[in-house]
C-alpha cells in the first residue's frame, strides 16, 4: 500500500497542482482588490465591512477550489473510465477500490489544504490593505479572528466532503462534463443553505448530515461502479 501511495502521489504532480492553486489564490485576491477599490472610490457606495469582505472572499475561495477539485477528479479518475485507459491499470494485481480511494483522498486533502491556504492569504491581504489604505469600514479587531478561523475550518471540511459528489455522479455517468456540472450544482445548493443561516456557515447538524449522505453515496458507488468498466 505504501508503494501504491507513493506512485499516486508522484502521478498527482503536486508541484504543478500547488502552482495552479497559487494562481487561483492570486485570482481571488485580484477579485477582492477590484471589489474593495470600487466600494472605496465610488461616492454612491459605502465602504465594505470586514465581515462582508470576509464572507465574499470565503465564498470565492470555496467556489474556485471546489470547481478545481472537480477538474482534478475528471482528469485523474473519470477520464480514465470514459476513455477506458483504466483497463490497463486494472490489469495489474492490485486492489482496484483502494487505488481509486487513494486518488480521491489525495484530491480531497489537496482541496482542504488549498481552501485553508486561500483563506489565510485572502484574510491577510484584506487586513494588510485596510491597514495601508483604510479601504474598509471600521478597524480590524482581533475578536474577528476566532470567527474567521471557525468559518475557514468549517468551509474547508465541508468542501472537502462535497468534493466527493462530482466523483459520485461522474462515476455513475462515466462522464467528465457531468463531473464538472455536479460541482456547480453542489456549490449552488450550499449557497442556498448557508444564506439561510445567521452565521453564514453550516451548523453541526448540517455538517453531519452532509457527511453521512456523502459517505452513503460513496460506499454505494465503490461497491457498484468502481470495478465496472461500461
Amino acid at each position: 500500500m505504501a508503494h501504491l501511495l507513493k506512485l499516486e502521489i508522484r502521478k498527482f504532480r503536486l508541484p504543478r497542482k500547488m502552482a495552479a492553486a497559487f494562481l487561483a489564490v492570486v485570482f481571488c485576491i485580484l477579485f477582492i482588490t477590484v471589489s474593495l477599490a470600487d466600494s472605496m472610490t465610488d461616492p454612491e457606495q459605502t465602504k465594505d465591512t470586514f465581515e462582508s469582505t470576509f464572507l465574499v472572499s470565503g465564498l470565492l475561495v470555496s467556489f474556485v477550489f471546489l470547481i478545481y477539485s472537480s477538474i482534478l477528479t475528471s482528469a485523474l479518475v473519470i477520464s480514465e473510465y470514459s476513455q477506458r485507459t483504466i483497463t490497463i491499470l486494472f490489469s495489474y494485481p492490485l486492489n482496484k477500490r483502494l487505488l481509486i480511494a487513494i486518488k480521491m483522498m489525495l484530491i480531497m486533502a489537496f482541496t482542504v489544504v488549498s481552501i485553508l491556504f486561500g483563506y489565510v492569504c485572502c484574510c491577510g491581504y484584506i487586513v494588510g490593505m485596510d491597514h495601508a489604505f483604510d479601504m474598509l469600514e471600521g478597524s480590524f479587531q482581533t475578536a474577528y479572528l476566532s470567527q474567521w478561523v471557525s468559518m475557514a475550518v468549517t468551509s474547508a471540511i465541508v468542501c472537502g466532503i462535497l468534493s466527493w459528489w462530482p466523483f459520485v455522479i461522474g462515476m455513475i455517468r462515466k462522464s467528465v462534463p457531468a463531473t464538472i456540472v455536479t460541482s456547480l450544482i453542489v456549490l449552488f445548493v450550499r449557497q442556498l443553505v448557508i444564506t439561510k443561516n445567521t452565521a453564514h456557515q453550516e451548523n453541526l447538524f448540517q455538517v453531519v448530515f452532509v457527511l453521512m449522505g456523502t459517505l452513503a453515496a460513496v460506499i454505494i458507488v465503490f461497491r457498484e461502479k468502481v470495478t465496472k468498466i461500461d
